[in-house]
């Protein structure tokens, strides 16, 4: 009997404290598609215009660098059979130095190049993610599923907030 009623007791005071937690262990959960957010990202018509820009303009300077090799090379050729041995050999090294110096240029572009994208895509990426934290806390989310890829989520009606973000994002990005 003793027994029976210590359960009891115990079970009252394991509701007690446990039923607030089991009341509140319903959250407010979302989805979002963050790649699809990112492909219709505000002003990224902008920044891929930046990009290309930037790109021709590292692709002219490696133009011009190779058209003038091509103009010293053809002088040379030119020139080959009036020039010494010595001459000749020197012209020679000094074409490979200028083949040299354009292969360096042309990694030193694509490293420019894939920094300055990459500081793009950071940029997006940080202002999606804060604009996410902004929606979910005016909308008293709990969660926000990024629902790209929809690896094991099972989206039960769970609410869409990307047009919220999509607004917010453009008002954010007018701001800065």
């Amino acid at each position: 009997m003793k027994n029976i009623k210590m359960r009891i007791i115990l079970l009252v005071l394991g509701l007690t404290f446990w039923l607030p937690n089991i009341i509140n262990a319903q959250n407010n959960v979302a989805k979002i598609d963050i790649n699809k957010l990112i492909e219709e990202y505000p002003g990224k018509d902008e920044y891929v215009k930046d990009i290309e820009e930037l790109s021709d303009g590292l692709q002219t300077k490696l133009d011009d660098m190779y058209n003038k090799l091509k103009a010293t090379i053809n002088k040379y050729e030119s020139e080959a059979e009036l020039q010494s041995e010595e001459t000749n050999i020197e012209r020679a090294k000094e074409i490979n130095r200028e083949r040299e110096k354009i292969s360096e240029q042309q990694k030193i572009a694509i490293e420019q190049l894939e920094k300055f994208e990459s500081n793009i895509n950071r940029k997006m990426s940080v202002n999606v993610h804060n604009v996410v934290l902004y929606i979910a806390e005016k909308q008293n989310l709990d969660f926000v599923i990024d629902s790209s890829h929809g690896y094991n989520i099972i989206e039960a009606d769970c609410k869409d907030i990307f047009n919220d973000v999509k607004q917010e994002l453009i008002k954010y990005i007018q701001t800065q």
